[in-house]
């Protein structure tokens, strides 16, 4: 029995349409067994085939409202819905903000003067745990490139000792090959993101969008994924090339 709303609309629409599996799985351009394996429920396709799907049965887009319901609601495995356990899976991530360096880029000094401006009741022990979880995250993951975008002044604004901390930070892992940085010009104004957007690529191919917000690391719904890649294309084109951003960096230290 279909385990889902997307897995219930395609067989639902299948049959209306009078298709056998096989020959769903014909016009769509898939093998018979993932028709199969997407009708009990289990890893929905990406967007292009649910168009297919939909196309094909003659479903008028419920198939796709089905699947976008679904995704949207329980398309992520229950592990996926952790931070700490998409990082590891993924192969590439993409860090927008605003204002401030991402928390995967920050230098220990720069992560110190966060939490004490954020916690400032905090023990020092505690701190000290905060900033080794942050600054560590990076180098603790091996394979996972990641591209950073946000403004020059979240950098160059900083007090001169902390602004040469940060971007000998940024410089190092810039020369690892493993972060691009492309920062907004010094003169511009972000107008976004509001809040701070990470885009993960997982090994699977999916991808996946979170938020920070004050309460936590928000999980965007699948519906997001259109306008997270308009802001990101629009961000990037208002943003100094990464050969230029490096020029800038070295300027500071």
């Amino acid at each position: 029995m279909p385990l889902n709303p997307f897995a219930e609309a395609l067989v639902e629409y299948r049959e209306l349409a009078g298709l056998t599996q096989t020959q769903l799985a014909k016009r769509v351009g898939v093998s018979v067994s993932s028709v199969n394996r997407w009708e009990h429920g289990h890893s929905p396709p990406k967007r292009d085939n649910v168009e297919k799907l939909d196309d094909s049965c003659n479903a008028g887009g419920k198939i796709v409202t089905a699947w976008q319901a679904h995704t949207s609601r329980s398309g992520l495995p229950e592990w996926a819905r952790d931070l700490a356990a998409i990082e590891p899976a993924s192969r590439h991530a993409t860090l927008i903000t605003a204002a401030g360096v991402p928390g995967l880029l920050q230098c220990e000094s720069y992560a110190l003067a966060v939490f004490r401006s954020a916690r400032p009741t905090a023990k020092p022990e505690d701190l000290a745990d905060l900033i080794a979880l942050r600054t560590g995250r990076l180098a603790s993951l091996p394979d996972l490139t990641v591209t950073a975008v946000f403004p020059a002044m979240a950098v160059g604004g900083l007090p001169t000792a902390l602004c040469r901390d940060q971007a000998k930070h940024l410089l190092t892992w810039a020369e690892s090959g493993r972060v691009t940085i492309c920062l907004t010009p010094p003169t511009a104004t972000m107008l976004v993101p509001p809040a701070p957007v990470m885009i993960y690529s997982m090994r699977s191919g999916e991808r996946i969008f979170l938020s920070d917000h004050a309460d936590g690391t928000v999980l965007l719904h699948a519906e997001s994924a259109g306008r997270m890649d308009a802001m990101t294309t629009a961000v990037l084109m208002e943003a100094l090339p990464a050969a230029s951003s490096l020029e800038y960096l070295e300027s500071l230290v």
